[in-house]
């Protein structure tokens, strides 16, 4: 099984290389069409150069795996091994066969995160994106992904300035599964004044949506506190796609949609927050697991 994870994650990094190729064209042929001047005709084949480039790499992104990593793979055959060892106990196994798989070390990856000033400097770029409410929720409130993609608006509360986290939508070969939060992870988030100002913003912005949506297309009702112009619900891997779009644009270092995990932690600490506050902010079970996702 693990030697067929393997070839299949060799395809996928061809699929990837391709993606990559499809991406730098896309980006070429944007770049061509902004600087093209001269009469029309030479800017409307430069936008079709542009209009095709673009369909290609859509069309390219169509089936996109992620790649499986060795994290993973152990991952997988812990479930294996408990799923064998309660075999053995009831005398279905004689052997816990997961015990006998060799799968290389896995050192856990470094988080990479921004300064504080830098910080800054992404939540002014992103100011003027529909989605700015969100990206100042994960930098400040910081939700995981999945559990920000099930949040609706009944559990929501701007009056009482907090939230409820009590469900994630969790994505597997680019399908959407709900599930219940990480172990220890229902809770009850708060809100900072500005998060919540701009989320009251971004709920009149949802409802002008809903109220131009209804009189042309049908609107998607979900009670998703974040979704597209239509009212369909986010989809994690879009997420995070976007964000490392914003990313690039900004100018700024790369970091993972999920390292803003580890500078919403670093910054409230540096503004004097208590570890236990932040443990339960970030749903983690122990102080440990925080401290751990501390960066210096």
């Amino acid at each position: 099984m693990y030697d067929a994870i393997e070839r299949e994650n060799a395809e996928r990094l061809l699929h990837h290389a391709k993606v990559v190729e499809l991406e730098e064209a896309r980006d070429a042929a944007h770049g061509a069409w902004v600087r093209a001047s001269g009469n029309k005709e030479e800017r409307r084949v430069a936008r079709q150069a542009y209009l095709e480039a673009n369909a290609a790499l859509r069309e390219g992104r169509k089936g996109k795996r992620k790649i499986t990593s060795a994290a993973t793979m152990h991952r997988i055959n812990a479930t294996l091994s408990s799923f064998f060892g309660s075999g053995v106990k009831r005398g279905e196994y004689a052997t816990n066969l997961a015990r006998l798989v060799e799968l290389p070390a896995v050192k856990r990856p470094k988080a990479l995160v921004w300064t504080p000033e830098q910080t800054g400097q992404f939540l002014d770029f992103v100011s003027d994106d529909r989605l700015c409410a969100m990206w100042h929720a994960f930098i400040f409130r910081r939700p995981r992904r999945g559990e920000m993609c099930a949040l609706s608006w009944p559990e929501v509360s701007l009056d009482g300035s907090w939230f409820r986290i009590s469900a994630q939508i969790v994505e597997i070969a680019y399908r959407q599964f709900n599930e219940a939060p990480k172990q220890d992870s229902v809770r009850t988030v708060t809100l900072d004044s500005q998060t919540r100002e701009l989320w009251r913003e971004w709920q009149a912005t949802q409802a002008r949506e809903r109220e131009q949506w209804s009189g042309e297309k049908a609107w998607v009702e979900t009670n998703r506190v974040w979704t597209h112009e239509n009212g369909e619900p986010l989809h994690p891997d879009w997420i995070s796609r976007r964000f490392n779009r914003l990313v690039e644009l900004s100018g700024l270092p790369p970091i993972r949609l999920h390292d803003t995990r580890h500078l919403s932690a670093t910054l409230a600490l540096l503004g004097k927050a208590d570890i236990k506050v932040v443990q339960e902010r970030l749903g983690h079970s122990s102080r440990q697991i925080t401290s751990d996702t501390l960066v210096e």
